[in-house]
């Protein structure tokens, strides 16, 4: 019985015409009986600044290829993540979100297939998958995700009967808690961040995070359109994560919530300000892209938000996150009423026993967020 080999292909450097060199990856593929030799352009030298570079970013690629010319003998995860590619990963019916298709393929080239790409379904054991994501130096909801794709990926090989035996992955453990306790912003630790953030767009958008509990991806994927002035109210319809519009997950995601008045002063205000006032245009678009993407939110960190923490004194461990879990945990502390908190939080589920019929009263949700309308009075932006 002959086994197809796994085929590497081979990667080059290619010269062009203008602009910068190319990576090309050349392969071989079986069309009707004949073996055929295709190419693919993986990037440039920019995207990829050496060979061994590019040859991590072919991974994916590879395995998909693999996975398309008959094999017989036993099949590896490599070969079943081919396969995944090839009919489920971006399956419209299965409706997965670009981000969480480029989340697959993160984890798949960076963490799966270096340590159990040449391993056989047959040979994945849950005990050595547990053992081997206790090794990984990574934080514990990054190894839940790692599981639940490795989960995913043999769901999939039993359900197109490329596998015959139960879920090896459904008795891995490894929880998703948090090793340490998120930091907690007060208003005024967000009052002296926001005097010392100079840029008038990230200023706002702290602004917006601070008070509206958004998301960084609903931050991004706000339009002009979506602000309901005369009614305070925010229209939730998409989210941006990095270059990928989405929707929204859940249908409690997809609720909209309430302005504070003095909130929308401020957005109008950046609405005269900003070069991208229009309807269709990002309330936070970035000149860097002519306005045609919104502000990479992790850059904005990065380059202003932390840097302001750090003028201020605070040292408390930031990101996006740490605004929307710092008003919740105020509203929580101020007594307001659990399920308004949670309808503002947009979570689809309360782990306190909720009756799943009632509804968060519209002014005591106005209420709740007026517990952060001090931070709207913050002087100008200091001089470095």
């Amino acid at each position: 019985m002959s086994v197809t080999r796994y085929q590497t292909g081979s990667i080059e450097r290619v010269k062009r015409a203008k602009g910068p060199d190319v990576w090309v990856y050349r392969f071989r593929e079986t069309v009707d009986g004949e073996r055929l030799y295709r190419s693919r352009v993986l990037g440039t030298v920019k995207e990829y600044k050496n060979k061994t570079e590019a040859k991590r970013a072919v991974e994916n690629l590879r395995a998909e290829i693999n996975a398309a010319e008959e094999r017989a003998g036993k099949m590896t995860v490599r070969d079943a993540w081919g396969h995944f590619q090839a009919h489920e990963l971006r399956d419209p019916d299965v409706g997965r979100s670009p981000s969480t298709i480029a989340g697959y393929l993160d984890y798949f080239r960076s963490q799966i297939l270096p340590d159990w790409g040449n391993v056989s379904l047959e040979d994945v054991k849950a005990v050595a998958v547990e053992k081997w994501l206790r090794s990984l130096n990574l934080a514990p909801g990054t190894k839940a995700k790692i599981r639940n794709h490795l989960s995913s990926l043999f769901s999939h090989c039993i359900r197109h009967e490329l596998y015959s035996k139960a879920n090896p992955i459904s008795s891995v453990r490894q929880s998703a808690k948090r090793r340490r306790e998120p930091d907690i912003l007060t208003v005024d630790e967000l009052k002296a961040i926001i005097a010392r953030i100079g840029p008038p767009a990230i200023r706002v958008m702290v602004l917006v995070a601070g008070s509206s509990a958004l998301r960084r991806s609903e931050l991004r994927g706000l339009k002009w359109c979506d602000l309901d002035f005369d009614d305070l109210w925010f229209h939730l319809r998409r989210g941006v994560v990095r270059k990928h519009q989405t929707q929204m997950k859940t249908e409690a995601s997809r609720k909209g919530i309430p302005m504070l008045p003095e909130l929308a002063e401020v957005l109008k205000q950046w609405r005269t300000e900003t070069p991208y006032p229009r309807d269709e245009d990002w309330v936070f678009a970035s000149p860097f892209t002519g306005g045609e993407r919104p502000y990479w939110a992790e850059s904005a960190l990065v380059k202003h938000v932390r840097p302001a923490a750090e003028k201020a004194g605070i040292k408390k461990m930031i990101g996006w996150h740490t605004f929307r879990h710092s008003l919740g945990t105020l509203m929580k502390t101020n007594r307001e009423d659990v399920k308004t908190i949670q309808e503002l939080l947009r979570h689809a589920n309360s782990r306190i026993t909720l009756d799943v019929y009632t509804q968060g009263d519209m002014q005591a949700k106005r209420s709740a967020l007026s517990q952060v309308s001090g931070i709207f009075v913050v002087p100008a932006p200091r001089s470095a």
